[in-house]
């Protein structure tokens, strides 16, 4: 008895290391922040970006530049797990294509076909047209004979068909032009007024969807579930300076007085420089920002189980 509770009880003990651990692992992934940072610069004479994306042990580089190409780099703790590097890929297709052995390359293309000379045309035709004696004297030519035949063959085939067209034609029912005219426009008449019939049913059952109180909850909590989402993905820290000018004054003030009116959102990272005189647009930029997993998932699935949205998606499939 004592070596069976023995058991149970070292059973017990790896069985609470494992929840123990799946729980860690869980708590690991609804709460440890993905954090991003996001790095670029543009003007008239380099325009390039860099990403970079951290995760618990996971890692991910990403940069752009018009000499470098795009170059992206995963890493899991000191390991590389991929990694791709544009200026290298485009080299070894330019190598691939400039083979001798690929069949693509330019320089291994056949040469256009020659196009044939009067003078060869005429060679060719008296070729066709020589001209077997026997012992009778009599001269034959086989191509000649050849040609006449199947010459024979389409106009007699040609006939056929057109003796046949005019039995067809012959062999049609009369039918007034009124009466088809009069056909299709009720036809498509009906057809008009199925659709319209359908369309009218359809927009009754959404106005009578959107007219229940749990539907009406529904896109409530929906709409502050989005607004805390974009609150949460909106970046915590950055700078990023603007140098913006349209070549005239007047366009530069109306620009600037277009773009104060979402201030609010951006005022804390944007900071923009006019340029009244010349025409420029120069931008510099470093954006920071964190996304944690569980701010996201847990609101989203307490959203889904309520009784009101489970509901309204169950009567929203049967429109």
């Amino acid at each position: 008895m004592a070596v069976v509770l023995t058991i149970l009880k070292i059973l017990g003990i790896i069985l609470l290391v494992i929840l123990g651990l799946l729980l860690l692992l869980l708590l690991l992934v609804l709460f440890v922040p993905i954090r991003y940072r996001l790095k670029g610069g543009y003007n008239e004479e380099y325009f390039g970006a860099e990403v970079n994306v951290r995760w618990l042990i996971f890692r991910v580089l990403g940069s752009y530049t018009k000499s470098d190409g795009l170059k992206v780099r995963a890493k899991a703790a000191w390991f590389t797990v991929y990694k791709l590097d544009g200026r290298e890929e485009a080299r070894k297709e330019t190598e691939h294509i400039l083979n001798p052995e690929n069949p693509e390359n330019p320089e291994n293309a056949l040469p256009p076909p020659e196009k044939e000379t009067g003078d060869q045309k005429k060679a060719a035709e008296d070729e066709t047209e020589t001209v077997e004696v026997f012992g009778d004297g009599k001269p034959e030519s086989k191509s000649g004979d050849k040609a006449k035949k199947k010459k024979g063959r389409r106009k007699s085939g040609a006939l056929e068909k057109k003796d046949k067209q005019k039995e067809t034609a012959g062999a049609k029912p009369e039918v007034l032009e009124g009466e088809v005219e009069n056909e299709s426009k009720e036809e498509f008449l009906d057809k008009l007024e199925e659709m319209w019939d359908k369309l009218e049913t359809k927009m009754n059952h959404i106005s009578s969807f959107l007219a229940k109180d749990f539907t009406e909850r529904t896109i409530e909590r929906g709409k502050k579930l989005l607004k805390k989402v974009f609150l949460h993905l909106k970046p915590t820290k950055g700078r990023v300076d603007l140098a913006l000018g349209l070549g005239s004054s007047a366009d530069t003030g109306i620009m600037l007085g277009k773009i104060a009116r979402f201030y609010p959102l951006y005022g804390r990272w944007l900071f923009i420089t006019p340029d009244f005189y010349y025409k420029r647009l120069e931008a510099d930029g470093d954006i920071k920002g964190r996304i944690r997993i569980g701010s996201l998932a847990i609101p989203g699935l307490i959203f889904i189980l309520r009784k009101d949205t489970r509901r309204t998606i169950k009567l929203a499939k049967k429109i």
